[in-house]
């Protein structure tokens, strides 16, 4: 996993993602959770799908409640543009959907868990879950 801190835009996954954010918008937050929510509890989820997940439900969170701290520099440069198209309810209830599923069970929860500091990931994806209500 290359990731440089716990925070949702802090991997690799997450940097790569901002891009598809940057060029698509909502259709870029839809993908990416879908992608997680759509799976079966039976089916493996990857850390580099789940962690676009997670920066997407960031995007959600902040056009749910204004706060743009927890977003990257690219994705706050370009999130004004999107911010009208983000805040349905079924986009809200796919990205509460894809954080509890990255939480409960993914590759990234386990490379994590696995780390010297997994209370500082969980402490952000129970923050992030608390935004997003």
């Amino acid at each position: 996993m290359g990731a440089w801190g716990a925070g949702s835009f802090e991997n690799d996954g997450a940097a790569d993602w901002v891009h598809e954010f940057e060029q698509s918008g909502a259709a870029a937050v839809r993908s990416a959770l879908e992608t997680v929510s759509k799976l079966g509890d039976s089916e493996y989820l990857e850390a580099p799908e789940a962690s676009m997940a997670i920066a997407a439900a960031e995007i959600v969170a902040a056009a749910r409640d204004g706060d743009q701290s927890s977003l990257s520099e690219g994705a706050r440069e370009c999130f004004s543009q999107f911010q009208a198209s983000l805040t349905g309810s079924d986009l809200l209830e796919l990205a509460r959907r894809a954080v509890e599923r990255t939480r409960r069970q993914s590759e990234l929860k386990d490379l994590w868990e696995e780390s010297a500091e997994p209370k500082r990931w969980f402490g952000e994806i129970d923050r992030l879950s608390s935004r997003l209500g």
